[in-house]
């Protein structure tokens, strides 16, 4: 019995002892590589550049409103999407005809309206001093970002980021006017892509316009030489 006692013990030991092997090996190894970044492979974020470049990323173009809104169809869909998002907005604002004023004037007719100008409400200074008749690239930038748009407005809303939630508000908001404001003209230079194509053959124009290097005129070939004087008698 003690002899089995005894072989245990040795079995246990030696299990032991390799268990605390390979703790230290591992520790040891952790110590050695621990500041070799490219030996225990720790990730690098990398900032994805835009197809093109950076530089071809560009401003951001308006909607081309006359052509995202000119089928009837393709615009339902945008107000019905409108009247979802638009959900977030109802805890201050009515969009129901003839329906009072909340935390903020009520929606119902706002495009073509100017400004600060809704009966009833108070508007703050900054709201009255814009003043401009709501139309879509007004709405559209102000639901980006519209403390950025018109400093010192009161309207707590922090904006609208995705730009086709803006486009379909934008056409929301435009339903709701009893006397619906004409569809501008499509506008070709708010298309990407042809606005990408202008931008890429502006600098060949430019360069086949170009006069010639320094802008100076061909030198003109030198005079001859005088012929050489007689020789003295």
């Amino acid at each position: 019995m003690s002899s089995n006692n005894l072989w245990f013990n040795m079995v246990a030991g030696a299990v032991l002892a390799t268990g605390l092997g390979i703790m230290g090996l591992r520790t040891l190894g952790d110590m050695v590589y621990a500041n070799n970044h490219e030996a225990v492979g720790f990730p690098v974020e990398v900032a994805e550049a835009p197809a093109g470049g950076a530089e071809a990323a560009g401003p951001e173009l308006m909607p081309d409103w006359g052509t995202v809104l000119a089928d009837p169809a393709k615009t339902a869909e945008l107000v019905a999407q409108g009247d979802k998002l638009h959900k977030v907005c109802s805890s201050c604002h009515n969009v129901e005809p003839g329906s009072a004023n909340k935390t903020g004037p009520t929606l119902y007719a706002v495009f073509g309206r100017a400004a600060g100008t809704h009966a009833g409400f108070a508007y703050s200074d900054a709201m009255k001093a814009y003043g401009k008749a709501w139309d879509y690239d007004g709405l559209y930038n102000f639901l980006k970002a519209p403390k950025s748009y018109i400093k010192g407005t009161a309207m707590a809303y922090a904006g609208m980021g995705k730009t086709s939630d803006r486009v379909a508000l934008v056409a929301y908001l435009h339903s709701l006017s009893p006397s619906p404001a004409p569809l501008p003209a499509p506008d070709p230079t708010r298309d990407p892509a042809q606005a990408a194509a202008a931008a890429a053959a502006a600098p060949a124009e430019g360069a086949a316009a170009a006069p010639a290097a320094d802008g100076a005129a061909p030198a003109a070939a030198p005079a001859a030489a005088p012929a050489a004087e007689a020789a003295p008698k």
